[in-house]
């Protein structure tokens, strides 16, 4: 049995990896099984193929028996060629055969080949170096190396098959551990997906990141700060809502048809007496003028009314309804909801926001980052203490390029000065346009030079919004309030959240102007 008649291997394999994994019924998950199952049977297939320690067997056998089939003439040297093979090979795999039989065998075919040329021979001195021995007994011969090849085949199968489906039950184990190895990382990364309230949609690219374990353990570690602190938990659900839905009106020339429905005198159709008319239409004689033909005198006053067309008749006439359309211009006043901008999240890690700060920050940022793309919006990151790193996820960058990202700290000064700037440049850019942008930090930092605060200013002015949320219980002055379309507190302490209920309440109650 070879790798190749197993064909139920397949369903085997994906039946026995999809148990205890109900993820695994996802259609693409199902499909990428599929695949990786189908290449690791090519593997197998090749594998065997190269590093078979049967070949060389199986090609002499092989060779031995086409030579049979195409000739019923046996030697003794094939008999003896055939038996030295068998014995190898059943000696290399410990089987045990009666070689003494067959040697037995076939020292007696050259007794009798031996025989019958000494007895030739002897009756014609002249054929002492026949060369027909070979031929003697040749029924015997072909019988014999029939059986020893059959006992040799039966053996090379057997060994053959066992060696194979040791191979392959080996590959399969290793098969089944790495993908359960990819779907309890899979099953990992939902759970904690959906923890962070993620759309599911967002795993199949996770998936293609090659993400470790501990990657995704410092994916649960943030995800624990979302889900198990109703502080955060409120923060990010409101940070996963920036940009409130905004409306903006315009005035849209449109063009209305009304369709009016009218009725026509119809003279071709005699529905409904209108009136009386002089004429000659006997259909039509009023019952007086028919009178006239009730006596033979006023029937000639009839015949003459007839051929002038002076009888007194009814008119008669319908009704036909028609269609018509009027066109009228007019302007309306349409209301535009805005869609979802992009993102720019700026993180402070410098050494001020050590420790829990500066986990949530990152959770915070992750939260963001993964909503972001989900949601197929463009997102940016930067890293800033005194200096900054920077990081595009609108393009095929994986989140577990965000989570490297994130796990790299300064741990020195602060300031946020160069993020921002390096933001209204990002902003510059087509696919930045209108964009939603958060810092992260303790705001233990110097002031904003005048000359920003002008440019961001102006980034407002073109439809950019600016946020803050500050970490920590140490927040002291408002020199910053300004800059910043809303502003949040959170304290890590006691997971208490200021000045975002008014935001929340203009959420619910859209009319309220946030001061």
């Amino acid at each position: 049995m070879t790798a190749d008649s197993r064909p139920n291997d397949l369903q085997e394999v994906l039946s026995e990896v999809q148990v205890g994994f109900p993820l695994s019924k996802e259609e693409w998950v199902s499909a990428h099984l599929k695949e990786e199952t189908e290449a690791e049977q090519g593997r197998i297939r090749r594998w065997l193929r190269r590093h078979n320690p049967f070949i060389e067997n199986e090609t002499a056998l092989r060779v031995a028996e086409e030579e049979l089939a195409a000739n019923e003439e046996v030697r003794i040297g094939q008999l003896e060629q055939d038996l030295r093979h068998f014995e190898s090979l059943a000696k290399r795999t410990q089987s045990r055969i009666d070689s003494e039989y067959w040697s037995s065998e076939i020292d007696k075919i050259k007794e009798d080949r031996a025989k019958f040329k000494a007895s030739k021979n002897a009756s014609d001195p002249h054929l002492e170096n026949n060369e027909g021995d070979e031929s003697e007994g040749p029924e015997q011969a072909f019988i014999l190396r029939t059986l020893l090849l059959r006992h040799w085949r039966r053996l090379s199968d057997e060994q053959n098959a066992g060696w194979e489906l040791e191979i392959i039950r080996n590959f399969r184990q290793k098969l089944l551990s790495r993908l359960r190895a990819w779907l309890e990382k899979l099953q990992l990364l939902a759970d904690t997906l959906n923890e962070l309230s993620i759309e599911p949609g967002l795993l199949f690219d996770l998936s293609k990141d090659n993400l470790s374990l501990s990657d995704i353990e410092q994916l649960k570690k943030w995800a624990s700060y979302i889900s198990e602190d109703d502080g955060v938990k409120q923060l990010c659900d409101l940070m996963g809502r920036l940009r409130r839905a905004e409306k903006t009106k315009r005035q849209e020339l449109i063009r209305t048809r009304t369709t009016m429905t009218e009725y026509v005198p119809d003279i071709n159709s005699r529905e409904e007496i209108v009136g009386l008319v002089w004429g000659n239409d006997i259909e039509r004689v009023v019952p007086q003028e028919l009178t006239l033909l009730s006596d033979e005198e006023t029937s000639v006053l009839f015949d003459v009314k007839f051929a002038e067309g002076h009888l007194l008749c009814f008119e008669m006439e319908g009704v036909q309804s028609r269609s018509r359309e009027d066109e009228e211009e007019c302007l309306i006043e349409v209301e535009d909801e805005e869609k979802l901008g992009p993102a720019i999240i700026c993180v402070d890690t410098s050494g001020s926001m050590q420790g829990s700060p500066e986990i949530i920050a990152k959770a915070v940022t992750l939260f963001m980052a993964t909503r972001a793309v989900s949601q197929k919006r463009n997102c940016f990151l930067i890293n800033f203490s005194t200096d900054i790193e920077t990081l595009d996820l609108s393009g095929k960058t994986g989140v577990a390029k965000a989570i490297e990202f994130l796990q790299r700290s300064f741990h020195g000064g602060t300031d946020v000065s160069p993020a921002l700037t390096h933001a209204l440049k990002i902003m510059e850019d087509r696919k930045y346009n209108r964009s939603d942008l958060l810092v992260i930090s303790d705001f233990l930092m110097a002031s904003v030079p005048e000359s920003l605060q002008g440019m961001i200013r102006l980034a407002k002015e073109k439809g950019n919004r600016f946020y803050s949320l500050s970490i920590g219980d140490h927040f002291l002055s408002k020199r910053l309030e300004a800059l910043f379309d809303n502003e949040w507190v959170y304290n890590p302490h006691d997971s208490s959240i200021r000045s975002i209920q008014d935001y929340a309440d203009s959420i619910q109650y859209p009319e309220k102007k946030i001061d």
